[in-house]
């Protein structure tokens, strides 16, 4: 081989490695844009959960802008842009449960009640229940098995709901637990195999289930992948900030979404609510800005998606409770 086949070798790998660099590091600024929606009743709610099944949206449970624990239960329709109420929780009032829709029903529950004022056995709440849309009912099942169950994480894969990473009294949580609908009952799983944390975020699709974020005597801005069929758990490329909890996440049109959240800590080591919104893309492992939700950083908000759409708002920031409500569509 000559000198001058040699050199030209190395300037199409170099040319190659710089166009595979790029395609890696860089991507079109996307800005997605949000068109607001018509807000719950009432003045405002945090802490909530929520889902969606049929085509429709559903919010319930958190607070109110007076700081009252609610058990009410609302129905939003897109295509009237209309919220009505359902049948209220069975349960008692709370913050920070969990909500999961598999075949068709919710399974909501946990949380902690902020009434009890202290973190103790009774102030953890592990009643679940299944609420069913088509009846607007809702079916006691069997309570979870542990007391990390505040501010949990749960998604639904292969007719199974998985609930775990919670809070339980003063302690964070890697406990995982699965739940078979079937036989009503819970089975512990292998511990997330990350720092403990509580209020982190989960979003999924029928191939990938990806979770981060959350607080444990610091901000985590990690991000991992579930393997359900191996129960194991591989870690991905971390948020590029200095980590936030109580976030919102969403996978819309396989599309993997986090916004919102706080950084914990005082004014004069950085707290801030946040308004971005961050793409995960599982092809690059690599994280992109996509725009900013309107009115401003919250936390405590609530997400759901319809028919590719996307919604998310409530919460609150460090000055009141939002009751504002926005669409995107990426």
């Amino acid at each position: 081989m000559s000198r001058l086949d040699i050199y030209n070798k190395i300037i199409i790998l170099a040319m190659i490695v710089a166009m595979t660099s790029g395609c890696r590091d860089t991507t079109p600024p996307l800005t997605i844009s949000f068109e607001k929606k018509t807000s719950l009743p009432g003045n405002g709610r945090a802490s909530a959960v929520s889902f969606a099944v049929n085509g429709l949206g559903y919010v319930l449970l958190g607070r109110n802008a007076a700081n009252v624990q609610l058990t009410d239960c609302w129905e939003y329709n897109p295509a009237q842009d209309k919220w009505q109420e359902k049948s209220s929780f069975p349960g008692k009032a709370r913050v920070k449960a969990t909500a999961t829709v598999l075949n068709g029903k919710a399974y909501v529950g946990l949380g902690h009640n902020n009434n009890i004022g202290v973190y103790n056995d009774t102030s953890n709440m592990r009643d679940y229940y299944a609420y069913e849309p088509e009846t607007d009912s809702w079916t006691r099942l069997a309570d979870f098995p542990s007391n990390y169950a505040d501010a949990c994480i749960s998604f639904a894969y292969n007719n199974v709901v998985y609930v775990g990473i919670g809070f339980s009294e003063a302690t964070y949580g890697s406990e995982m637990w699965k739940y078979l609908p079937e036989e009503n009952k819970w089975f512990r799983l292998n511990d997330f195999s990350g720092w403990q944390r509580f209020g982190a975020v989960v979003c999924s699709n029928d191939r990938h289930i990806y979770f981060g974020t959350g607080y444990r005597t610091a901000n985590r801005n990690d991000w991992w992948e579930y393997h359900p069929q191996s129960d194991t758990w591989t870690k991905l490329q971390s948020m590029p900030d200095k980590g936030r909890v109580n976030a919102a996440a969403l996978c819309v049109n396989n599309r993997f979404f986090v916004s919102t959240g706080r950084h914990f800590g005082g004014t004069l080591t950085g707290g801030h609510v946040k308004s971005d919104l961050m793409e995960y893309s599982p092809s690059t492992d690599a994280w992109y800005k996509r725009g900013e939700i309107p009115d401003g950083g919250r936390e405590n908000a609530i997400g759901f998606v319809i028919n590719g759409t996307g919604y998310i708002g409530f919460g609150e920031n460090d000055e009141r409770v939002l009751n504002d409500f926005w669409s995107f569509k990426p």
